[in-house]
This record gives structure tokens, C-alpha cells and sequence, in this order.
């Protein structure tokens, strides 16, 4: 099938793009290069540049643990520095043990008595000796209070923050469906609560080659089934492929010469949190696989249900490539 004949059937098979309902909220202009559009994990594939506003509180709660755990490490570790320079600039005699040490003796002997009043464990070895350093000692305390309620208060607020762990099959495919074929892939709940009301959303987007460049395009797939009431086992999502279809007689090398990517919204409600949860992901052409089918991942034993989870992914051939 030429380029041209594959675009003009996509072009007839789908709503215009003007259609504000097609467009996600990424335009038609945007490209992408051969890359995608939404990463595995639901983040956007954007760079972000030039000017940006960094809200304290916000970026605490929404960043990984692992930057957020080195973060408070360093600000721990520079705030009772600075207490720390502050007493050794009032000399030896602002604090009981410091004469007879030299200048870096000095300043971890601050340091670790900083370290103590900060977090208000008062061993007693070391102790103020001057009004000034009193009086440091007892902001240097109030500043720990104050630092360790906004640490429990952001710790809080990132274990109660609802996260849907949802996991998505690795590979989209392309399989015999009924009298035709379908665009399927399954998704599994990793935890063991309960999350109901599961509503999908699959919206396929690709470029459109035409005379003054290309132009991105974006079609809701219909889905044999968007919605569950409940999630107990894994759910295939199952797009029919029919006349309608943008991928109505379309295979493998025809979806890839578009850059086609298929892009998922999950939506349900978490009932451990009584709150929504969503996920996003998506699926390029190069994760878009023909002619197989996904291996089932629950069987019964002892009367009752086992899910493997491990199976997600396991996928098995059915034929050889051909014309969908």
C-alpha cells in the first residue's frame, strides 16, 4: 500500500481534527521524531524550558522519594552547618569543650552540638556558654521544630496522596477478533485493593503526510467495553477493528510509516483513599505487535481464583503477518 493511499484512508476513516473532542490537549502541530507522546509511566515527553514556578510544597509531594529523601538530607545536613559556622564564629568560649581544639575540631564539635539542639535531643555534653550562644542555640532549637512539623506534614501528605498502581501490558497487539481483528491490551491492578468504576479512554494518533508538511492527528477508538464496575482479575481492552477504524486494513508497516501511538487514559475509584485515581500510558508502533494473543493469566485452584501477575506481558503466535 502506497503512503499516499494509507493516509487518504485514514483521512476517510476518521473525525477531522478540528474536532476539538479528537485533540488531548497536545495540538496538532506537535511531532515527535520518532519518539512518543506520553511515556510508559503516564509522564508527558515534554521538556520544560525557560522561566517555571517552583512551589515548595507542590514539587515535595509530586517528586520521586528518592530526590525527595536527598533533599531533606541536604537540607539537614546545610542548616546545621550554618548553626555550626554561626558558633565557631563566637570563639571557643561559646560552647563547654571547644578550647584546646583547632579550627576544624571546632567546627564538628558545633556541628554535632547543632545536630543535638536541632532535633531537641539534649545529650548534655556540650552546653552554651555565653549569652550569644544561648540565644543561638535556642533559635537554632525553634528553627528544628518549626523544620521537622513541615517534614511530617509533606511526609504525610505523600503516603495519603492516592497512586494508582495500575500496570500496563508491555506490547499492544493486533489479533483475530470474532469475524475481524482488534487492537487489544491488558492492564492489572499490582495491589490488593479495591478499585471500582474503571472507565478507559484509547485515542490512536499518528501524522498525516500532506503537501505543506505534516499535521497530527488524533481519533478515539472504540472500545468493545469501556467501562467495569469491578477489578478483581485483569482487564483486556478491546478495540474492534472495523470499517470505521482508522486501522481498517491497515498492518504493521503501514501503522509504524505514521508513527502512530496509541494513548490510554484509566480512570476509577480507589476505595482504601475514597478518592479517583487515574493513569496514563501509551503504546508506540514499534510496541504494536501482529498476529498473537495474550496468555491467560488466572486459573482456579483449591475453589478459588488465582491471578499470576507475572504473566502480563506473555504473549503467544498465531500466524503469520498479513493485512488487518
Amino acid at each position: 500500500m502506497k503512503l499516499t493511499d494509507f493516509t487518504n484512508s485514514l483521512l476517510r476513516n476518521s473525525t477531522p481534527s478540528s474536532n476539538p473532542s479528537n485533540d488531548l490537549g497536545l495540538g496538532d502541530k506537535i511531532m515527535t521524531g520518532g519518539g512518543r507522546l506520553i511515556n510508559k509511566d503516564g509522564s508527558f515527553n515534554i521538556i520544560r524550558e525557560g522561566h517555571t514556578v517552583w512551589m515548595i510544597y507542590q514539587n515535595l509531594v509530586e517528586m520521586s522519594w528518592p530526590r525527595f529523601l536527598g533533599l531533606v538530607t541536604l537540607f539537614y545536613g546545610l542548616i546545621n552547618a550554618c548553626f555550626a559556622f554561626l558558633f565557631w564564629l563566637m570563639g571557643p568560649e561559646s560552647l563547654s569543650g571547644m578550647a584546646g581544639k583547632n579550627a576544624f575540631e571546632q567546627f564538628t564539635h558545633a556541628f554535632f552540638f547543632s545536630i543535638q539542639t536541632f532535633t531537641t535531643v539534649g545529650y548534655g555534653g556540650i552546653t552554651p556558654q555565653t549569652l550569644g550562644a544561648d540565644l543561638l542555640a535556642s533559635f537554632d532549637a525553634f528553627t528544628g521544630l518549626l523544620a521537622f512539623a513541615l517534614a511530617t506534614g509533606i511526609l504525610f501528605a505523600r503516603f495519603a496522596k492516592p497512586r494508582a498502581k495500575i500496570k500496563f501490558s508491555q506490547n499492544a497487539i493486533i489479533t483475530p477478533y470474532r469475524d475481524g481483528n482488534s487492537l487489544q491490551f491488558r492492564i492489572v491492578n499490582l495491589r490488593s485493593n479495591k478499585i471500582i468504576n474503571l472507565k478507559a479512554q484509547v485515542t490512536m494518533t499518528w501524522l498525516e503526510h500532506t503537501a505543506s508538511g505534516k499535521k497530527r492527528q488524533f481519533r478515539q477508538l472504540p472500545l468493545e467495553r469501556d467501562s467495569v464496575n469491578l477489578f478483581p482479575l485483569n482487564w483486556t481492552l478491546v478495540h474492534p477493528i472495523t470499517e470505521d477504524s482508522p486501522l481498517y486494513k491497515k498492518n504493521t508497516n503501514d501503522i509504524k510509516k505514521l508513527e502512530t501511538e496509541i494513548i490510554v487514559l484509566i480512570q476509577g475509584f480507589d476505595e482504601t483513599f475514597s478518592q479517583s485515581v487515574h493513569v496514563n500510558s501509551s503504546y508506540t508502533c514499534a510496541e504494536i505487535l501482529s498476529d498473537r494473543k495474550f496468555a491467560q493469566m488466572y486459573f482456579t485452584r483449591d475453589g478459588a481464583t488465582v491471578l499470576e501477575l507475572d504473566r502480563l506481558n506473555e504473549t503467544f503466535a498465531i500466524g503469520a503477518d498479513k493485512k488487518f
